[in-house]
């Protein structure tokens, strides 16, 4: 006697635009010394936001920098220092980001197929 497997394969189609995966956000750096710049990074490969371990050079007594950790895509992070104000950007583009991306996964059909295999 034959058993038969009912599976079911739901196959999400996220109604993402094709450029979402690599949405970047861009943000203003400032290094322990006081040098400013900027760079962006992929909000996927943003892994955390955290102390920095000194002194806001340009900032109010006692302010300290952050620093953000980038997937570097060689099993390391790539680490830039950023303003507590500018984290706090940061943070709140991911969060936007997020929430769109959530939206859309709600938002999307989903199609199930179903397939009976012999076992």
């Amino acid at each position: 006697m034959k058993d038969v497997l009912k599976s079911t394969l739901l196959i999400l189609a996220l109604s993402l635009p094709a450029w979402s995966s690599d949405y970047q956000v861009m943000f203003e750096t400032t290094s322990c010394d006081g040098e400013t710049g900027f760079s962006t990074a992929v909000v996927e490969d943003i892994y955390k936001i955290e102390n920095a371990g000194c002194d806001n050079p340009g900032g109010k007594a006692f302010e300290k920098l952050k620093q953000i950790l980038i997937k570097n895509g060689s099993g390391s992070y790539d680490t830039l220092t950023l303003t507590q104000e500018e984290s706090k950007t940061v943070i709140s583009d991911m969060k936007l980001y997020m929430k769109a991306r959530r939206n859309a996964l709600e938002n999307s059909s989903t199609l199930i197929i179903e397939k009976e295999r012999n076992r």
